[in-house]
C-alpha cells in the first residue's frame, strides 16, 4: 500500500489550500472499507502470548509504516468530522445565549446545560486546532505520524463551534459562573496529583 496515493486523493479535494468538512467526510466514506481492513491488519501485528495464555499487543516501534500513517490520518480526519456534528446544536445555543446573556441565573442554567460539551468533550478544541500560530485563522489538523502534512479546514465550517466555545470558556473558566464545578475539578486534579506522587 502506498500512502501517497491516498494523500494525492485527499489533496485533490482542497481549494486554495483549504479543505471543507463536506469533502473530508466524502474522503472518509470513500476509504472506510480500506480503513477497516488496514485497521484489522495493523492491530493483528505485534501480538505477544503471555505465560498465562493471555495475548497482549505490544506498541509499535521504529518508524511508522505506511499502514500506520494512513490509520493516523484517517483517525485525525474522522475526529475533526465528529467535532463538526455539533455545529448546528451550537448555532441553536448561540441564539439562546443572545436571549439570556443579561440574566445571571439564566446564564448559569445555560452553562450547566452545556458543561459536558464545553468543559469536557470540547475542552481542548481551540488549542488543538487553532493554536498553531498567533494569527491562526483556519483549523489545522495535526497528524502525529506525518508531521509534515498541512491540513487546514475552512474556519467557516466551525463558525458556531468556535464562537460558542469562546463564550463558554469566558463564562466558565474566566468569570467562574459555576464555581462548584471548578471546585470539583480542582479536588479531582489534586487527588490525581497525590495518587501520582504516591505511585512514584
Amino acid at each position: 500500500m502506498n500512502i501517497q496515493s491516498y494523500l494525492n486523493d485527499l489533496n485533490s479535494l482542497k481549494s486554495k489550500n483549504l479543505f471543507t468538512i463536506k469533502k473530508i467526510d466524502w474522503w472518509l466514506l470513500k476509504h472506510s472499507d480500506f480503513y477497516n481492513e488496514t485497521s484489522d491488519f495493523v492491530y493483528s501485528q505485534h501480538l505477544f502470548k503471555m505465560d498465562d495464555g493471555s495475548i497482549v499487543r505490544l506498541p509499535p516501534f521504529g518508524e511508522p509504516t505506511d499502514q500506520e500513517k494512513f490509520l493516523d490520518l484517517y483517525k485525525a480526519l474522522d475526529t475533526i468530522c465528529e467535532f463538526h456534528r455539533n455545529e448546528k446544536y451550537f448555532e441553536q445555543e448561540l441564539t439562546q445565549y443572545q436571549k439570556i446573556k443579561d440574566s445571571q441565573s439564566d446564564l448559569k442554567i445555560w452553562i450547566a446545560k452545556n458543561e459536558d460539551l464545553g468543559a469536557e468533550k470540547y475542552v481542548c478544541f481551540l488549542v488543538d486546532y487553532l493554536d498553531y500560530s498567533e494569527n491562526a485563522e483556519h483549523l489545522n489538523v495535526y497528524v502525529h505520524s506525518s508531521e509534515d502534512l498541512e491540513i487546514y479546514i475552512h474556519r467557516q465550517d466551525f463558525k458556531n463551534t468556535i464562537e460558542f466555545l469562546e463564550i463558554f470558556n469566558e463564562l466558565y473558566w474566566v468569570k467562574e459562573l459555576l464555581p462548584e464545578s471548578l471546585e470539583r475539578i480542582r479536588i479531582e486534579m489534586e487527588k490525581n496529583k497525590n495518587q501520582y506522587q504516591q505511585w512514584k
